[in-house]
């Protein structure tokens, strides 16, 4: 009466403890994917688009030109002439052995011919690219977090199932041993038994690999530690075409297009006269002279270096090959695309049709378990129905498992925000 009265308590105890809880796995991906985006390699990518900004910045501000300050002391093995000698009527020059100078002097660009331009274009494509690299990178490792969860969930409920089945086999084999003992059973039965077990134990040590594995690749993607999750329920979104030009492999091949075309105008467009005007001022003493000395002008630079219209054509034929590359990544993309949304059509076909043999095969099972029961079945067709229940239980977890990877793959393509595949993830 005591042990009665002892059971009701504890599961009323545990009643109200989960009727307080929250949902089951409430926030528990969502905490997973904000952790990821702490990730090392996240902040490296981050720190390469800062580089390309300030690349960008500093192609910007060539427009600006570019001037010095100098300060200098020298002293020579017989007199000079202090400053720039200028001959006027009856001046006298100068001299010292010792002249200090300083002054600034400055150069400013006349981009005629657009060579800054073609340069800040091409500082703009590398910034581009470097976003496009970073969300990549960042939806690849929302990927690895995510696909691991789903395949823990899926595990989970293998290793619920395979727990069902082991305390099945182990109560059979248990009566198995008794009525052989009794000279009832024969011992092709208990052989058969005590393979099923050890069957079992076999798919438990593969199922704890997998499981390992499984964390492992949580722990690198997210930096935390990962039990069993809070709930077995995959969660796999409706798929979204989009279109297919702004697909992220297809946007990052177009800026490193821009990118590339835009080096090879720089390189072409130097090789035109580069001009500039130039101003300085200059304040040298010595001798206890000082001289002041000032200038403005421009200059018009021609350069003769056969070797840049090699490179030129080096950086033309890169950017064909990058035209190229552009074509080639739709192509890929439309094709990638394509066989994940097959994927995905066919895992959720597969996890419906295995939902209704699931129910099925657990109603035959409590049929044949009585069957057997009362001596109307074989041990072998009871294991051989409790190990295809196993099977069916198995290939329902993995479906719908394939299904969340199928639409999470599809994402980094597709170049989702972060926080919209978080939100979609998360969605209850």
């Amino acid at each position: 009466m005591r042990r009665r009265l002892s059971t009701r308590l504890l599961f009323l105890g545990l009643g109200l403890a989960l009727a307080t809880m929250p949902p089951a796995g409430a926030g528990e991906l969502r905490d997973i994917l904000e952790a990821t985006l702490t990730h090392p390699q996240l902040r490296a990518r981050a720190g390469e688009v800062d580089a390309a900004r300030a690349e960008q910045r500093a192609a910007g501000s060539r427009y600006l030109g570019q001037g010095s300050l100098s300060a200098g002391w020298q002293r020579y093995e017989g007199e000079r002439v202090v400053g720039v000698f200028v001959p006027t009527p009856n001046s006298t020059v100068p001299l010292a052995r010792e002249i200090g100078q300083y002054g600034v002097s400055y150069s400013l660009p006349v981009d005629v011919f657009g060579v800054i331009a073609a340069a800040r274009a091409r500082a703009a494509g590398d910034l581009g690219a470097a976003r496009l690299l970073a969300r990549q990178e960042m939806l690849l490792k929302l990927h690895q977090a995510a696909s691991a969860y789903a395949t823990l969930q899926a595990l989970q409920r293998q290793q619920e199932a395979l727990a069902r089945l082991r305390d099945s086999v182990t109560a059979s084999h248990r009566r198995v041993q008794e009525e052989f003992v009794l000279g009832r059973a024969a011992g092709v039965d208990l052989r058969l038994a005590e393979s099923e077990l050890a069957r079992v134990q076999a798919d438990e040590a593969g199922l704890a690999a997998a499981v390992a594995n499984a964390q492992a690749e949580l722990l690198e993607a997210s930096g935390r530690e990962a039990g069993w999750p809070m709930t077995t329920a995959i969660r796999v979104p409706a798929w979204h075409d989009g279109p297919l030009q702004q697909s992220l492999p297809v946007r990052l091949a177009e800026a490193r297009e821009a990118s590339s075309a835009a080096q090879a105008r720089e390189r072409r467009r130097a090789l035109w006269p580069a001009l500039s005007l130039d101003a300085s001022y200059y304040t040298y003493q010595g001798g206890g002279a000082t001289s002041d000395v000032w200038s403005l002008g421009g200059k018009v630079a021609l350069p003769l270096d056969a070797s840049a219209w090699h490179r030129v054509s080096a950086q033309d034929a890169r950017a064909q090959a990058a035209r190229d590359e552009a074509r080639a990544a739709e192509r890929d993309a439309r094709r990638q695309l394509q066989a994940l949304r097959a994927n995905y059509d066919g895992a959720l076909a597969d996890a419906r049709a295995l939902e209704q043999e699931v129910r099925y095969r657990r109603e035959v099972l409590a049929v044949q378990r009585e069957r057997w029961r009362l001596g109307a079945l074989t041990l072998e067709n009871l294991l051989r129905q409790e190990r295809d229940l196993l099977d069916a239980e198995y290939r329902l977890a993995n479906a719908q498992a394939r299904a969340a990877d199928a639409w999470s793959a599809a994402q980094v393509i597709a170049g989702l925000p972060a926080a919209a595949y978080i939100a979609q993830l998360d969605a209850p």
